[in-house]
């Protein structure tokens, strides 16, 4: 039950930024594909910056903690 409710509230968060966005874009006259496009650029840099924050975050920080003492 747990992991339904958590897939269900991720799924929802996920699907919100789209729909608020194509709510805010509507009847704005500008180009859909070119809006589109952009929205999936920043979807994966957003994606590929998160994996590599989980990937490296913890050698950073431990870096960080050797460094300042």
């Amino acid at each position: 039950m747990t992991f339904a409710l958590a897939t269900l509230l991720g799924a929802a968060i996920w699907n919100a930024g789209f729909l608020l966005t194509g709510c805010l874009l509507r009847g704005s006259g500008q180009d859909s594909l070119t809006i589109g496009f952009r929205i999936i650029v920043i979807v994966v840099v957003l994606e590929t910056a998160f994996m590599l924050a989980l990937r490296y975050g913890p050698a950073w920080r431990r870096r960080i903690r050797l460094v300042l003492g």
